[in-house]
């Protein structure tokens, strides 16, 4: 779809989007909109006007680009509707303002019913504003105020005193809320110059009696700050004026209001676009310094944005624009974007965790580039059953103890505040120090909490470890993935011999490169498999090449010893079975590493695949024929095949062998047979785990009992009655039974909102994990953040951008408005954006 054809098919979507934008903010419209603002908006309304003659003069080129033209008239349109549509609209309010305060008569019988007390603020009209100004501070004295015993206790000032006043004629005192305000910011803090005032003196109230004196005490350092001067002076000018319009008589004041308040705006875009410059590398996993600050990816594509962007290409040229020629582009102010988006996207995925009903909870460790022991800590828990896993901590932890591991969870999750009485599961991989039953991590959760925790085995790792163990028991296995190391090593150690093979690849569509052996990942052994046997011809025919050109005797030695392996019958039919045989475990692993994946929907797809592994066992005659196709398609490439030589060979050892099918076919079945019953076992594992949880699938749902229910009241917790769960399942077991999937299942639940112990019971099913992919893919990301160039990153910084990283999600949704605001109160800064207040 062209641009041109995408802009026509979503305009009315955009438009109805826009509309709803515009309705939205005008519906949050806030009562600090003045005349400046509006005058501000006019001169942003002018900027995009000026554009028009730009767009004009495009087509005046003789070749200018239609397309372009047109998306670009779109933007602009867009623009041009909603900020009119916005201007109109406070436009309106603010006449229905002016027309409600006019009048220069104070209503005395309905200003005798405003309270005078602080503490009960609200927005006031100009008539009650006048009232209140003409009555003054509200200086409350009586002969004894309340209290703070603890203050007391403490020989400390504990109360408030009345003699305040004389020094701090603006303070007020609230018997109410037995606290002090200030009555300049309380009634006019809103405006230029108030961006940094804390609300305490303006609407909640000041109470720190012990801290209200001395040269550094509250008193003093409110009514000495510039956002009490600039509403002493808004004060002043009220009382001084004639009429009920604001500012009209001072049009050098307006001016200047307006030129701040446009300030003001032009700030917040330039604080926004480098925000939105540091998501964009954080998101991409790219780096923002190079060698030198200026060539670096942050500065580089600003600089682009400049080159795009009149305005912030004047903001940077123009220092009158940027006190004490501040620009934020050092490397210290890149790192506070980096805290402030990855501290926001952490604090989404925490609201999301503290939400939730029930948490799993897994973990894993990897070494980084500068040889650390980097921990990653996921949750699982649902959300409106819709399955999530995610990240909450990435650690530097220099110990494999599992009570040392253990502790580092339970801090973590302290510090992030998440209640561990929502653990229901965990799960690990299959080393000692984590699944143990005495000393490994899932004991000591288990002891630490005083309730025992579900473990469930990784079943990636445990699958892993199936294919490993089941195929150690054959020798031809163990030498053909010797010969594929073998031929890997070859070909990546040298780039003349790396690019002969690529030439002789590229004359092929579907060759693919030889590709390393994981140790780790079994699985990826597949992928080795599937490479060699896809690109046998051209590997064989570089072999060749190498073997017969090549000037270096070792190198030439070494081909030649690589092409009659790989020539010999056995490694060829052994390879032929692999390739069928790991393309069933390949898709049952990729298939146990989805997220959404729940442990029942996992029991049926390894009890799938353990049935073909069966069928594949007792189909003598499809692993016989494999020795018939191995040795025509030798032929076909014209490498001699001498079967009766390999049998000869063979019958040396075991006499009673009567044909090649026989030898072969021994061996695969033991293969089949070892990585089955190590499948079953895992299998039996996570049918204890679930034994009571299974009768929920689809196609089991009518077997569900009452004496499971009182089971599952026992499991799950918060379940009060199981009688009425039973009823409730008994309720939805037509909609379960006709479903197709669990995925299915979870979208009758959800919408099942009077049926709240199923909901709990299915919530919690989702929940347990399957295995720990989620922290495998951070480790990716790990490689990807952490390279040689940035080692020395600190764990912090690190774990900041692995946030942004991985979940993409939450650091797209971020509000980059709020996220300005929460910049400018990080600390004290040079420039000033607009307030919310």
């Amino acid at each position: 779809m062209t641009a041109l054809e995408d802009i026509s098919a979503t305009t009315s979507s955009r438009n109805e989007a826009s509309y709803n934008l515009v309705e939205q903010d005008l519906n949050a419209f806030q009562e600090t909109y003045s005349i400046n603002n509006v005058v501000v908006d006019l001169r942003e309304f002018q900027s995009l006007l000026s554009k028009i003659e730009d767009l004009i003069k495009q087509t005046h080129i003789p070749d200018f680009p239609e397309e372009a033209f047109v998306i670009e008239t779109h933007s602009l349109c867009l623009s041009l509707k909603n900020l009119s549509t916005a201007v109109e609209y406070n436009c309106f309010k603010l006449m229905s303002n002016i027309k409600s305060n006019r009048g220069n008569v104070i209503n005395k019988e309905k200003a005798q019913f405003i309270s005078r007390d602080p503490y009960d603020n609200k927005k006031y009209n100009d008539d009650e504003l006048r009232y209140l100004v003409t009555y003054g501070p509200n200086h409350e004295i009586l002969s004894s105020y309340p209290q703070n015993l603890d203050l007391k206790r403490k020989k400390k000032q504990s109360s408030f005193n009345s003699s305040w006043y004389n020094d701090f004629p603006y303070l007020e005192y609230s018997i109410k809320n037995d606290s002090v305000f200030c009555f300049c910011c309380r009634l006019f803090g809103v405006g230029p110059g108030g961006e940094h005032a804390q609300d305490a003196w303006s609407s909640k109230g000041v109470s720190s009696w012990s801290k209200m004196t001395g040269s550094n005490g509250k008193l003093v350092k409110h009514f000495k700050s510039t956002a009490h001067a600039s509403a002493e002076n808004r004060l002043l000018n009220f009382s001084q004026k004639k009429t009920n319009v604001d500012l009209m008589i001072d049009a050098r004041r307006r001016e200047a209001d307006q030129k701040r308040e446009q300030l003001l705006k032009l700030n917040e875009k330039i604080i926004i676009s480098l925000i939105d410059v540091a998501r964009f590398l954080s998101r991409q996993s790219l780096s923002f310094q190079g060698d030198e600050n200026s060539e670096g990816n942050f500065v580089a594509i600003i600089d682009l944005l400049r080159r795009r962007d009149p305005v912030l290409d004047q903001w940077f040229k123009d220092a009158s624009l940027r006190p004490y020629r501040v620009n934020y582009l050092h490397h210290d102010s890149q790192n506070e974007f980096i805290d402030l988006l990855g501290n926001a996207v952490h604090k989404s995925i925490i609201e999301d965790i503290n939400e939730a009903e029930f948490i799993s909870i897994t973990t894993d460790s990897t070494t980084d580039i500068s040889h650390k022991e980097i921990y990653t800590i996921i949750i699982r828990f649902s959300k409106n059953f819709i399955v999530q896993e995610r990240i909450i901590s990435l650690t530097e932890l220099n110990s494999k103890v599992g009570e040392d591991i253990c502790k580092y969870l339970l801090d973590e999750l302290k510090k992030c505040g998440i209640s561990t009485d929502k653990i229901i599961a965990q799960s690990y991989d299959n080393a000692p120090n984590m699944s143990d039953k005495n000393i490994g991590v899932q004991a000591c959760l288990s002891q630490h909490l005083g309730r025992k925790i579900t473990f469930i085995p990784c079943g990636v790792h445990s699958t892993n470890l199936v294919i490993k163990h089941g195929s150690n028991i054959s020798i031809e296995y163990v030498n053909c993935f010797g010969i594929l190391q073998e031929l890997y090593n070859f070909f990546n150690i040298s780039a003349k011999r790396h690019s002969l093979l690529c030439e002789s690849l590229s004359k092929t569509e579907f060759g693919l490169l030889v590709k390393d052996l994981s140790r780790t990942r079994w699985s990826d052994r597949y992928e080795a498999i599937r490479a060699v046997f896809t690109s046998y011809q051209q590997i064989i025919n570089t072999l060749q090449k190498i073997s017969e050109t090549d000037s270096e005797k070792t190198t030439k030695q070494t081909a030649e010893n690589l092409l009659n392996k790989l020539c010999s019958f056995s490694f060829y039919i052994v390879l032929i079975f692999l390739k069928n045989l790991m393309a069933m475990t390949n898709a049952l692993v990729v298939h146990l590493q989805k997220i959404e994946l729940d442990v029942l929907t996992a029991i049926d797809t390894i009890q799938d695949t353990i049935n073909v592994l069966e069928k594949m066992y007792q189909e003598n005659t499809h692993l016989e024929s494999m020795v018939e196709v191995a040795r025509k398609d030798l032929e076909k490439l014209n490498i001699r095949v001498d079967l009766n030589k390999d049998l000869l060979r063979l019958q040396r050892r075991k006499k009673d062998l009567k044909s090649l099918e026989q030898y072969y076919c021994i061996i695969f079945r033991k293969i089949i047979e070892s990585i089955n019953d190590e499948l079953k076992e895992y299998l039996s594992v996570l049918n204890s785990k679930s034994k009571h949880f299974v009768h929920l699938s689809p196609k089991c749902i009518h077997l569900f009992s009452k004496e499971e229910a009182k089971q599952l009241q026992l499991i799950v917790p918060r379940i009060d009655d199981h009688e009425l769960l039973f009823s409730e399942l008994q309720l939805l077991k037509m909609k379960i039974a006709q479903s197709n999937s669990m995925m299915n299942v979870w979208e009758i639940i959800r919408a099942s909102t009077g049926y709240p112990r199923a909901q709990k019971v299915y919530n919690y099913l989702l929940t347990l994990p399957v295995a720990i992919a989620t922290n495998e893919r951070c480790f990716h990301k790990l490689k990807l953040i952490k390279t040689y160039l940035r080692s020395a990153m600190h764990n912090e910084r690190l774990f900041q951008l692995m946030l942004c990283a991985i979940e993409k999600d939450k650091l797209d949704g971020l509000d980059l408005h709020c996220l300005a605001k929460q910049w400018t109160k990080m600390k004290d800064r040079r420039i000033v954006i607009p307030s919310d207040n």
